[in-house]
């Protein structure tokens, strides 16, 4: 029993420093290439931290663009270099692949709305109810950010998009959700309805969590670029799942597939 003990012992050493050894070969053929990274705006401090951990790792360099996912997802469609895209809506996945473009794609976090608050707006909204009143100022994003869509589709399942608008509230329209987390946090805005890990992530305070029945499901995406760098960012996603809890620390959940 000993002996087979030590033999046992000295196999399961040998097969640890082999799957070492080959992870140590894998990570070192990366080494000098350049990953170009597309990632929706909300998304930039947990992704900025995987970011890291991917080039340590790996020897490569991440070039990242932040940005309004359907501005990054056009970007895309016209062939500008992007190996790895993260969405903020699974809808441009699947526009990706109506295109031709995708190579491989992933449903990747899951989250949901909440009516973030400034602090000179705390005292004037309690709900989204409260948006219509006079003198409230308030921002919705931009179409061509998805919060932007998600945002109007809760309004208008609500009944209230129609008074919000006639009311003359809504003062700005910003291009992503992390612009307009910054506004409500110099309180050049009342309210405005962003991604909860958002509003974790930027310090703000929140009066109410929109439930899905009104945005519907809330589903970050990753799209692998046909004819891009397909490895790389293949690596990339492994150490991004490997990585989850950057982004649950943020209120993202990760989808279970």
């Amino acid at each position: 029993m000993i002996v087979f003990g030590g033999c046992s012992s000295k196999t399961d050493k040998n097969s640890t420093n082999t799957v070492k050894n080959n992870k140590q070969e894998t990570t070192a053929s990366f080494k000098g290439q350049k990953l170009n990274l597309y990632v929706a705006a909300g998304l930039k401090k947990p992704m900025d931290e995987v970011i890291n951990i991917f080039e340590k790792e790996t020897g490569a360099k991440v070039v990242p663009s932040y940005g309004a996912s359907g501005g990054l997802y056009t970007q895309i469609k016209e062939g500008q270099p992007c190996d790895l895209y993260f969405s903020a809506d699974w809808l441009y996945v699947d526009k990706l692949k109506a295109d031709g473009k995708l190579a491989e794609g992933q449903k990747f976090l899951q989250d949901n709305l909440v009516l973030a608050v400034s602090q000179t707006g705390k005292n004037k909204v309690k709900s989204v109810t409260d948006l219509i009143k006079p003198g409230v100022v308030v921002g919705v994003c931009d179409l061509q950010a998805p919060v932007g869509t998600y945002s109007e589709k809760a309004f208008k399942t609500m009944n209230i998009w129609d008074k919000l608008v006639s009311s003359g509230n809504i003062k700005a329209r910003p291009a992503t959700v992390n612009q307009l987390a910054v506004m409500i946090g110099k309180n050049e805005l009342d309210a405005g309805l962003i991604y909860s890990s958002v509003a974790k992530a930027n310090n703000l305070e929140y009066v109410e969590e929109i439930p899905q029945k009104y945005t519907g499901e809330i589903i970050f995406g990753s799209a692998i670029i046909k004819g891009g760098n397909e490895k790389l960012a293949k690596e990339f996603m492994k150490i991004a799942n490997n990585n989850i809890d950057k982004f649950e620390k943020y209120g993202w959940k990760a989808v279970k597939e």
